[in-house]
């Protein structure tokens, strides 16, 4: 089973998961409340950040998804230079 900090990271990371790795993933948040709540709470932010940025824009949503996919980018090479 996966621990709180391996689900972090991967919640985090946006990695692509095997099948076994995201049944483990699930097993986990579905155990450990948490880690749920930290999932639901990242879910939120994004939501809540493409719905604020497409707002600001107001621009064709060609344009915005590249925007989105270079900002995704830039903060998972950040992220795991600190590693």
């Amino acid at each position: 089973m996966l621990s709180c900090k391996e689900t972090v990271h991967i919640l985090s990371s946006g990695q692509e998961l095997s099948f076994r790795q995201k049944l483990e993933l699930r097993a986990h948040l579905f155990m450990c409340k948490h880690c749920s709540s930290y999932f639901k709470q990242l879910k939120a932010i994004a939501a809540q950040l493409r719905q604020n940025f497409r707002e600001v824009t107001k621009t064709n949503p060609e344009h915005v998804r590249d925007l989105e996919d270079k900002i995704i980018k830039s903060a998972k090479k950040s992220g795991n230079s600190g590693q």
